[in-house]
């Protein structure tokens, strides 16, 4: 029997091994270097006044053999592929078409391709079209064999994502993909997005003068992020030459970031590669009018082509390319080391524009009540404002009273954020000069929007889209330790929509008397003293009886202190009562002595 035992044993065993399934490959993490292309060029585009610097030949993105060029250059370099601006599928707007083009010419080389979802623009207007448009790209493009794919599913890029609310998002997505068979990549760092979106990306950073740190710290916030929503979330690590939209009419949100010699690239590259990215994408490949292009160009020749090549071949080894030392007033120039590029004539010099600052935060000096104001300068919009300070459209709209109808004028003042430590001691001197109240208010009185909960009595506030915690402490009266202590909080936490936060709760009734249960009695009649006896012939000195004071029905806050009531003195006009009983007495008495001498003289006479 025990022969028969050890074959079956073994014959289990390796029917149970060979059912293991088959380890599968980690998700994301590909090692893939896309950048962002852009195909609505015409030769017009180009110039002095219209563009920072220049291509060689100015083109047509409408042609193949151009589009065919770009191909060819971006793969000489490690560029697995470009991700293009897309309006949608109207073919009357060029994106349409070239895109088409752009990957049938992709799929001769093993090169891929993706679109960057552009929903605010004309083509856009309302979340329907959003939703279809998207829907007929996951159907058409997204099977074509050049269109890039991560762990089996077509990658979406999305800009501007903070536009439209995380309702919008759920709304447009159930339209698109309700079964969620794509991946959507949202542009920002707002991680409540996540809720809806796979993953995040930043397109532009040249606001940071650390693009190293903000590629990393993004990065862990959007990995911390997985734990938070249950699934797998992915991140797009950002490298950027430079920056400069000086000539686009932006005004005080123009950026002007310096390449400083391929430092700045070489800093953003690093840091990208370190953060631990499912992907890494270069903003840009020919982003002309915003100065961020690496595409060959009269002012730097092939360098930045070059420089994309030795960062992606390092990467691609397993290595992290070095950083460069940014210097503290770099000088414009940044070609190959030989030459320093001539800017077109109305270009703006860097050296004499004001450093952008390090973090995308509000100017440091807050008004005395707290607000960060903003003064909409000639050509702002509030998407600008957003884009500048990192923040999203519905933080701007409620903290302003605004909507998506609102007209913004040159001066206008927008708040955008609250100086936390002003807030709290404005909060506590508020309520150190608030009078205690003379009646009972009702209980969500300086709540609003709050409700109740039944169990134990917490005042609560349901989490809305784009909601800080600042926000939700500014809109009742609470420091922000006040809140994290409340809800057991850190300023690491991250809110979630829909999430109920602790704001109060409602307080208990004041006990009078000992308990809050039994009626205050209601006062009572003071009986009058009873009527003094008949008095003897010994003189009774007069006595004073107190008046009686009323008693109130009504409790006060404080119970008063007896205090003796002064009275006036009697005069000597006012007799009491006493006084009369006895010169009534008197008086008779004196009669009847009378009577009885008037009796004893008449008889005396007899």
């Amino acid at each position: 029997m025990k022969r028969l035992l050890l074959p079956l044993s073994l014959l289990l065993l390796t029917l149970l091994v060979g059912r293991q399934p088959a380890p599968t490959a980690a998700q994301g993490r590909t090692g893939l270097v896309l950048a962002h292309y852009y195909a609505w060029f015409s030769p017009s585009s180009f110039g002095a006044g219209k563009t920072p610097f220049n291509p060689p030949s100015p083109y047509f993105s409408t042609d193949t053999g151009v589009i065919q060029r770009h191909v060819s250059e971006a793969q000489g370099a490690g560029i697995d592929g470009f991700v293009q601006a897309w309006y949608g599928p109207d073919a009357s707007q060029q994106t349409e078409p070239n895109f088409a083009a752009l990957l049938n010419i992709a799929s001769g080389s093993g090169f891929k391709a993706a679109v960057n979802f552009e929903p605010i623009s004309a083509f856009m207007p309302n979340n329907d079209v959003r939703g279809n448009a998207l829907a007929t790209l996951l159907a058409t493009h997204a099977n074509h064999p050049a269109y890039l794919r991560m762990d089996g599913k077509p990658v979406i890029f999305f800009w501007a994502t903070w536009a439209l609310t995380l309702g919008d998002w759920e709304y447009i997505r159930n339209i698109a993909d309700p079964n969620r068979n794509s991946i959507w990549i949202a542009e920002g760092g707002n991680t409540q997005y996540l809720g809806v979106f796979d993953g995040m990306y930043l397109y532009n950073i040249a606001w940071s003068a650390d693009p190293a740190g903000i590629n990393i710290s993004r990065g862990g916030q959007t990995r911390a992020a997985t734990e938070t929503y249950g699934a797998y979330k992915y991140w797009v690590g950002t490298a950027m030459p430079g920056f400069d939209d000086s000539l686009l009419g932006r005004g005080t949100n123009s950026i002007i970031r310096n390449r400083s010699e391929g430092a700045y690239y070489r800093n953003s590259f690093s840091g990208a590669a370190q953060s631990g990215p499912d992907l890494i994408v270069i903003t840009s490949y020919n982003e002309w009018p915003e100065g961020s292009n690496i595409e060959p160009s009269n002012e730097f020749g092939t360098f930045y082509m070059d420089l994309t090549r030795e960062l992606i071949a390092t990467y691609k080894a397993g290595g992290i390319p070095a950083a460069a030392p940014l210097p503290t007033a770099p000088s414009q120039s940044g070609g190959s080391g030989t030459a320093v590029p001539t800017l077109p004539p109305g270009t703006p010099l860097p050296t004499n524009t004001p450093a952008p600052t390090s973090t995308p935060i509000p100017p440091p000096t807050p008004w005395p009540d707290g607000r960060i104001v903003h003064l909409i300068a000639s050509g702002e919009t509030l998407i600008s404002v957003a884009v500048r300070y990192d923040l999203t459209l519905d933080q701007l709209y409620e903290w302003n009273d605004l909507n998506s109808a609102s007209l913004l004028s040159i001066g206008q003042e927008i708040i955008i954020g609250y100086d936390a430590g002003i807030v709290s001691a404005t909060v506590q001197a508020q309520a150190q000069l608030t009078p205690t109240p003379t009646t009972t208010p009702s209980v969500l009185d300086g709540y609003p929007g709050a409700t109740i909960r039944e169990a134990d009595g917490a005042i609560v506030y349901e989490i809305k889209p784009g909601n800080t915690a600042i926000e939700v402490a500014v809109l009742y009266n609470l420091t922000l330790e006040e809140l994290y202590t409340l809800n057991g909080l850190t300023g690491e936490s991250v809110l979630s929509v829909g999430q109920l936060v602790v704001v109060g709760y409602v307080p208990l009734p004041d006990e009078v008397g000992g308990s809050a249960d039994l009626p205050v009695p209601l006062p009572t009649n003071t009986p009058l003293p009873p009527p003094s006896p008949t008095p003897t012939f010994t003189p009774i000195p007069p006595t004073e009886t107190p008046v009686p004071t009323a008693v109130s029905s009504f409790p006060t806050a404080v119970p008063p202190t007896a205090t003796a009531v002064p009275r006036a003195v009697a005069s000597s006009a006012d007799a009491s009562p006493t006084t009369d009983l006895f010169l009534m007495f008197l008086g008779a008495v004196v009669l009847l002595l009378a009577g009885l001498g008037g009796l004893f003289l008449y008889l005396g006479r007899r």
